[in-house]
C-alpha cells in the first residue's frame, strides 16, 4: 500500500477557499446521509427477505429482473443450470393447491390465488427499489441506466464510507490548493466542475444500463490530478509504504509518479471490463478516474500554451497575495546560514523581479539588508509590499513596517493619498507619532492638483493629532476651489481654535504690558497656560531604543514611539 502525505509545494499565496468549501461540501453531505440512509437500507433488507419468503414459497411466481439477479446471480447460466435451479425448487415448494379448500381446487381458482401472490410480489419489489431510492448515494448519486441532471453534479459530494471520503480527500487537499492558487478560484471552479462531469459522461456512456449510482468525488479529484502532473510536474512527492513488514517512507517526482497511478487506473479499467463486464468496475469507477486524468491533463496543456496564467491570472491575483512560495527564501536563508549573505541578497532580488508581489521575499530582502547596514536593494519591493497593504486595508502590517522604512529613508516620497491613508491606519493602531510623521511626509507632495477629500482628510487627521502642521493643511484644504461649503466652514472653525492661530489660546502671548512694569512700553512674552492634551495610558513591554525612537509592546503587537510622547 502507497499513500502520500505531501510534497515539496508547501505554501500557496492566498487561502484556497474553493478547495476548503468542496472538502467541507462533502463532509457535510457525507454526514447528513448517514442516518437517512440506515433506515432506507433496513427498509429495503426487510422487503428484500419478505421477497425471498414468498418465492421460495411460490417458485413458479416471477421476480423482477435486478431482484431475480440478486438471488440466482451466483449460479452460472451458460449450460441452463440457473433455469434447473428453479425447477427443483418448484417441485420441492409445497403445492398451490394446499392452500386452498378442497372444494376451491380448480384451475380458476388457482389462477386467481396466483394473481393474488404475483400482485403481493410486484407490490413488494416496488415497496423495495422505493427503498433503495430513498438511499441517498441512489437518490443524489448519477445512476447510468435512470441518469438525471442533478445527478451528474451531486454524486461528486456523496460517498460510500469514512474511507472512500478521507481517500479522496486527501488527494484533493494534496493537489487542490496549488491549482487553485496558480489559476485562481473562479477558473479552478469551473475546472473542478468540468473534470466531474466529463468523468460523469464518459463513465455513463460507458455503461449505460447500469442501475448502480456513480459516487465520489474521484473523477473531478483525478481531473485536478492530471492538472497537477502538468503544472508541477517537477515537484517531489512523499509517500508512506506498507508492504506486510516493510514500512517507511520514499519520494519522487510527480512526472513519474502521477503518471503510474494513471497507467494503473487504465489496466485495472480493462481489467475489470474483462472480468465482470457491464459491471461498472466492480465498485470502483476506474473509467471515471481516467477520464477526468485525462480532461485535466488536457486543460492544463491549453491554460499552459495560451499562457492564460500570465495573460489574465496573474495580474489579478496579486493586488489579493497573503503567502506565497517560499521556496526560493529558504534557499536563500540557507545561503545566509552559511555566511554567503550577498548571495541570499542577490537570490531574493531576483526571486522578486520575477515575483514582485511576494511579500515575504520583500520581508527577507529588507531584513538581510538592514543587517548589512545598506537596505537600499530592499527599499523599493518593502514599499511595494506596505502600499499594497495599505489599498488591502491591513493596518498591521503597515505598523509593523512603515515607520521603519521612514527611518531607514528619509528622503521618502508618497503621494498624499496614499499617505494620509497609511497616516489613518497607524492612528488607528495608537502610532500617533507615526502617524504624525506620515502625515508630514504626505504634505510634502500635496499640490494644486490633489483632490479636495484627500487635503481634507489630511487636514481633519492633522488637528485630531495636534500637528504642528495643522494650521498650514487647514488653509491648504480652505483655498482649495473643489472643497464643498460645509466641509470649508467646519475647518474654518477648526483654524479658530488652534492654540496657535492668532484667534484661539496660545502658549506664548505677545502685547505690551501695563504702565509701572517692570520692562515699561517693550513688547514681551508672557506664558500662557499649555493647552489640554490627552494622555493614554497603557501596559507596554520596551523592546528597544534607537535614538529618540522606543519601540515597545502592546498586547504582542511592536510600535514605535518617539521618547517625546511617552510619560
Amino acid at each position: 500500500m502507497i499513500i502520500p502525505l505531501g510534497h515539496e509545494q508547501t505554501s500557496v499565496r492566498r487561502l484556497p477557499w474553493v478547495t476548503f468549501t468542496i472538502i467541507g461540501s462533502c463532509i457535510v453531505a457525507f454526514v447528513l446521509s448517514i442516518a437517512p440512509e440506515e433506515r432506507s437500507l433496513e427498509e429495503a433488507n426487510r422487503l428484500l427477505q419478505e421477497i425471498g419468503t414468498l418465492f421460495f414459497a411460490n417458485p413458479d411466481l416471477e421476480l423482477d429482473p435486478v431482484i431475480d439477479e440478486m438471488f440466482f446471480g451466483f449460479i452460472r447460466d451458460d449450460q441452463g443450470q440457473r433455469e434447473a435451479f428453479r425447477e427443483a425448487l418448484k417441485e420441492n415448494a409445497p403445492q398451490t393447491d394446499s392452500m386452498l379448500p378442497p372444494e376451491m381446487r380448480d384451475r380458476v381458482a388457482r389462477e386467481r390465488l396466483h394473481a393474488e401472490l404475483q400482485a403481493r410480489m410486484d407490490s413488494l419489489s416496488e415497496q423495495f427499489w422505493a427503498a433503495v431510492h430513498g438511499v441517498p448515494n441512489f437518490k443524489w448519486g448519477l445512476i447510468p441506466a435512470n441518469k438525471t441532471v442533478h445527478g451528474f453534479v451531486t454524486h461528486m459530494f456523496m460517498h460510500a464510507g469514512w474511507l472512500h471520503l478521507i481517500g479522496n480527500l486527501l488527494f484533493l487537499f494534496l493537489a487542490g490548493p496549488f491549482i487553485e492558487d496558480v489559476w485562481g478560484r473562479p477558473l479552478f471552479a469551473a475546472f473542478y466542475l468540468g473534470s466531474g462531469l466529463v468523468a460523469a459522461f464518459a463513465y455513463a456512456a460507458r455503461y449505460p444500463g447500469l442501475e448502480g449510482p456513480l459516487i465520489g468525488a474521484s473523477g473531478a479529484i483525478a481531473g485536478v490530478m492530471g492538472a497537477f502532473l502538468i503544472r508541477y510536474w517537477k515537484t517531489k512527492i512523499k509517500f508512506f509504504y506498507f508492504f506486510f513488514f516493510f514500512v517507511g517512507t520514499f519520494e519522487a517526482a510527480a512526472w513519474i509518479m502521477l503518471p503510474l497511478w494513471f497507467l494503473r487506473e487504465i489496466f485495472s479499467a480493462q481489467a475489470m471490463d474483462v472480468l465482470i463486464p457491464g459491471e461498472g468496475g466492480g465498485g470502483v469507477a476506474y473509467w471515471a478516474h481516467v477520464w477526468g486524468f485525462g480532461f485535466g491533463m488536457v486543460v492544463a496543456v491549453a491554460i499552459s500554451y495560451f499562457r492564460v496564467e500570465e495573460r489574465f491570472i496573474h495580474s489579478t491575483i496579486e493586488s489579493k497575495i497573503t503567502v506565497v512560495d517560499n521556496t526560493s527564501i529558504e534557499q536563500a536563508m540557507e545561503l545566509a546560514a552559511t555566511g554567503n549573505s550577498q548571495g541570499a541578497v542577490e537570490a531574493l532580488g531576483k526571486e522578486l523581479r520575477v515575483r514582485p508581489e511576494n511579500v515575504d521575499a520583500a520581508m527577507a530582502l529588507w531584513n538581510l539588508t538592514l543587517k548589512a547596514g545598506d537596505v537600499t536593494p530592499a527599499v523599493p519591493h518593502l514599499l511595494r509590499a506596505v502600499r499594497r497593504a495599505a489599498r488591502d486595508g491591513d493596518s498591521e502590517f503597515v505598523a509593523a513596517h512603515w515607520e521603519g522604512l521612514m527611518r531607514a529613508c528619509p528622503d521618502l516620497e508618497v503621494e498624499p493619498a496614499l499617505g494620509v491613508r497609511m497616516a489613518e491606519m497607524l492612528a488607528s493602531e495608537r502610532q500617533d507619532g507615526a502617524a504624525l510623521d506620515t502625515l508630514e511626509v504626505a504634505r510634502r507632495s500635496v499640490d494644486p492638483s490633489t483632490p479636495a477629500g484627500i487635503v481634507v482628510r489630511m487636514a481633519r487627521l492633522a488637528v485630531e493629532l495636534e500637528s504642528p502642521s495643522a494650521e498650514t493643511l487647514i488653509e491648504t484644504a480652505v483655498a482649495h476651489p473643489e472643497v464643498p461649503d460645509g466641509a470649508r466652514s467646519e475647518l474654518q472653525e477648526k483654524l479658530a481654535v488652534l492654540p496657535s492661530h492668532p484667534e484661539g489660546t496660545s502658549n506664548i502671548v505677545q502685547g505690551p504690558v501695563e504702565a509701572g512694569g517692570e520692562y515699561g512700553d517693550e513688547e514681551q512674552q508672557v506664558e500662557a497656560p499649555a493647552a489640554k492634551r490627552s494622555l493614554q495610558a497603557m501596559a507596554a513591554t520596551p523592546r528597544s531604543l534607537d535614538g529618540g525612537t522606543l519601540t515597545i509592546e502592546v498586547d504582542g503587537v511592536q510600535r514605535s514611539m518617539g521618547l517625546a510622547q511617552i510619560q
